[in-house]
């Protein structure tokens, strides 16, 4: 730094004998040692800064990262248009033959967005014939933005490298539309396409490179009759874009038309009806740089191919950059295993689930133009695994100057901010201890200690008036209740047995013992001569149980006593003159048991169903029996079943996604108790 260069000069000086008498402090002196410094740091830090610059992973410049991103063939993706697909009904009120056209660039407006209304346009001219009065328009898609056409003339003299720069900010790339005239005297147009790879290009291909220049700014160029057919000298290209908003138009679901349309016959067509088919979805943001010294790495590996499942990652967040978190996997790893299939994850930036329309239009135009033969995409919504923390908190309040709401509000806070930064993906892995860190630090001088109880909850949409069997998978271990401590569910209205309408709830059934429910026999062994001796090992006690032997093998093993407080046990055989029989140990207390419930007027629990369904405690999962459902107490119409997590560490696997919703009044609770 300057300093320690100041220094150095002063030290070498000092030691030339032609200014050992000099005061180095003194003004004179002490100006041209600082040039003499600064000049010397300047250099450094510049000439630093331009090595930095030489490396993708040290760039900090945009065109820096852009240029380092061109030699492995990456382009960053640019803004994007929201989609939406609407279908559009023209009514003419006559049933006279036509056919109807909508152009490309007819408008719709949206509803308003944070106060503002955007504009959608249609990119592709549209033809329909009448259906009796009326024009139909089935899915039609529409995209936000503006379209804007310029038109350029090629000069070979003054422009010999073909590049022709696009003006604006914020173009949607996915539409640009490059035409080409050869001559002024040539009014033969021709519509080139842009090179997604180049071994499919020879020398008479008509087609354009797209690429942004060292000013943030796109701009195109053409081949030279050995990659790509060149321009003919005079020639006038026309380029016709979108210019869109992104992300801000996302969730944009109604729509008025704003202009007219005239069918085939002349006639001005103004009745129009417009209903919503599935909300604006896919507008993003252009790449940072951050993100385009991360993907092009990761897009060169893939070499323009869908094999593997990072593959899959880079491509799709390549080509659809609404992606806030992906998960792929394979068929074979899916449960239960389905062969030849690849399974997508989406979790949009602006959303919680992609509409199936959207999931279509992914698979159709960015998955399989590259993926394998044979194999098959199928994208998933991701399944949100919302967790439920309960905190007490023990404090000494003469250390702290805030209040205990002041103190509760920064403790959520900071389990919202562990929240942020470790959940809300896919692959997250919640673990409780660096949760409570989060807590206690919080105010590391009045704050003693900390614990917490995490449970979890999924949340279902079950259909009405209709009896049907419910299957939840937490994809995590969970804890046995107790009567303090059991599953529970939001309300619902079910019939009882005698036909009258009951407001409801599933709860397990806690289990006042865990004995050994049955012995499997793995092996029956041989040789026996008489009865062995069967001894249970395991953290409970009491259980008994006796082998009945069958012309030497052992047949059954049955239980005598079942014991209690088993968790875990190992069965041991001895005697009988025999060998090699084995067996395995069946624990009630890792299954268990729902019913569904209801409150008298005199608030005692009166039962409708004592086998409503099953748990898989182990496993994970949740089984309602054959149910129905008439009314659901909640806005959203979804049931929330909650229960304890059986591990403090919990990993989210394949399509799941851990969270923490703030919205939700009981999602994060604290108990502070001052000593």
């Amino acid at each position: 730094d300057f300093d320690t260069i100041k220094s150095n000069l002063k030290t070498f000086l000092n030691q030339q004998t032609e200014f050992q008498d000099y005061d180095f402090e003194g003004a004179g002196l002490s100006v041209l040692l600082d040039i003499l410094a600064y000049n010397t740091h300047y250099n450094a830090y510049y000439l630093n800064m331009v090595a930095n610059e030489s490396f993708l992973d040290t760039a900090l410049l945009r065109d820096s990262a852009v240029s380092h991103a061109k030699t492995l063939g990456y382009i960053p993706y640019s803004s994007a248009a929201p989609v939406a697909n609407i279908d559009f009904v023209v009514n003419s009120g006559t049933t006279t033959p036509a056919t109807l056209t909508i152009p490309s660039g007819f408008s719709f407006l949206s509803n308003q967005i944070d106060s503002k209304s955007y504009n959608f346009v249609v990119l592709e001219d549209t033809i329909v014939t009448k259906s009796n009065t009326s024009f139909y328009f089935d899915n039609l898609q529409i995209y936000e933005g503006q379209l804007v056409t310029y038109n350029f003339s090629y000069n070979l003299a003054s422009n010999p490298k073909q590049v022709f720069v696009l003006p604006d900010d914020n173009i949607d790339t996915n539409t640009i539309q490059v035409s080409v005239s050869p001559a002024v005297a040539n009014t033969a147009t021709s519509v080139y396409s842009k090179v997604t790879d180049i071994l499919n290009v020879s020398a008479t291909s008509e087609v354009y490179f797209l690429e942004e220049n060292r000013n943030g700014k796109y701009q195109i160029y053409f081949g030279n009759d050995i990659v790509g057919k060149a321009l003919a000298d005079g020639a006038t290209i026309g380029i016709r874009y979108l210019i869109t908003n992104g992300t801000a138009a996302n969730k944009a679901n109604n729509f008025v038309a704003t202009s007219t349309l005239t069918d085939s016959i002349g006639n001005s067509q103004t009745n129009f009806t417009v209903n919503p088919v599935s909300a604006a979805a896919g507008g993003a943001t252009r790449e940072s740089v951050d993100n385009i010294k991360f993907s092009a790495r990761a897009q060169f590996s893939t070499q323009n191919r869908l094999v593997t499942f990072k593959d899959y990652e880079s491509y799709i967040l390549n080509n659809y950059p609404n992606v806030d978190s992906i998960s792929v996997w394979g068929g074979e790893n899916n449960v239960p295993p389905v062969y030849g299939k690849v399974f997508v994850s989406l979790k949009p930036k602006s959303n919680y689930f992609i509409s199936e329309t959207e999931k279509q239009r992914i698979i159709d135009d960015i998955i399989s133009p590259k993926a394998i033969v044979a194999v098959q995409t199928q994208i998933l919504d991701p399944e949100y695994l919302y967790l439920i923390v309960e905190t007490s908190v023990q404090y000494d309040p003469k250390k702290t100057t805030s209040t205990e709401a002041a103190l509760k509000n920064a403790i959520t806070n900071s389990i919202l901010l562990y929240r942020n930064t470790f959940l809300n993906k896919f692959d997250a892995r919640f673990i409780l201890s660096k949760m409570q860190d989060y807590v206690d630090n919080v105010d590391t001088n009045s704050i003693i200690g900390s614990e917490a109880t995490v449970r979890v909850q999924r949340r279902f949409e079950p259909q009405l008036n209709q009896s049907v069997s419910y299957t939840i998978n937490y994809n995590v271990p969970l804890h046995r209740g107790t009567l303090t401590n059991k599953l529970t569910s939001t309300q619902f209205t079910v019939f009882d047995i005698t036909g009258v309408i009951r407001t409801a709830q599933l709860e397990e059934i806690p289990q006042s013992f865990t004995g050994i429910s049955s012995i499997q026999i793995t092996n029956p062994g041989t040789g026996y001569t008489t009865t062995p001796t069967v001894t249970i090992n395991g953290d409970g006690v009491n259980a008994t149980a006796e082998a009945v032997i069958v012309n030497g093998k052992i047949q059954t093993i049955n239980i005598t006593n079942r014991g209690t407080d088993y968790t875990r046990a190992t069965i041991s055989i001895t005697g009988g003159n025999g060998y090699g029989a084995e067996a395995l140990a069946v624990i009630d207390g890792r299954t268990g048991t729902l019913r569904t419930v209801y409150y008298d007027s005199l608030a005692q629990r009166q039962i409708i169903n004592s086998n409503a369904g099953t748990i898989d405690y182990d496993n994970g999962i949740i089984t309602i029996n054959d149910i129905r459902f008439l009314t659901v107490d909640s806005a959203d119409g979804l049931i929330r079943v909650t229960i304890e997590a059986e591990k403090g560490i919990i990993q989210s696997i394949r399509n799941t996604i851990l969270t923490i919703d703030e919205t939700d009044p009981i999602a994060i609770s604290t108990t502070l108790t001052a000593i």
